[in-house]
């Protein structure tokens, strides 16, 4: 996984307004059809991920764990956040086939 670029990636994403966070909006995008793919905080709770890990499972997009992912979007404190364009999907889901990953689903 190349983190760098992955961070990078969602940090434009937030800047264009293709990205929402927190855990009502990013269920709410999932169930709806809008998320293109789901990024989890790695210190997520085991719940959270379990619950992200099914969504995304079901509604077959990715779902990527990145460490710090907060500070990549500038809300500190986010567990969750959701990808809305298919070309910023896509950027993160190439950044994140790099070496190993915890990713399911695809874009």
């Amino acid at each position: 996984m190349d983190e760098a670029r992955l961070r990078s990636s969602l940090g434009f994403a937030m800047r264009a307004g293709h990205c929402l966070a927190g855990d009502f909006a990013c269920e709410k995008a999932v169930k709806s059809g809008k998320a293109r793919v789901i990024l989890l905080e790695a210190g997520a709770s085991a719940n959270t991920k379990e619950r992200y890990h099914g969504l995304c499972e079901r509604a077959g997009i990715p779902c990527i764990e990145l460490g710090e992912m907060g500070s990549a979007i500038g809300k500190y404190g986010r567990m969750v956040a959701a990808v809305t364009d298919s070309g910023f999907a896509r950027m993160l889901a190439e950044a994140a086939q790099g070496q190993g990953t915890n990713q399911h689903g695809g874009v």
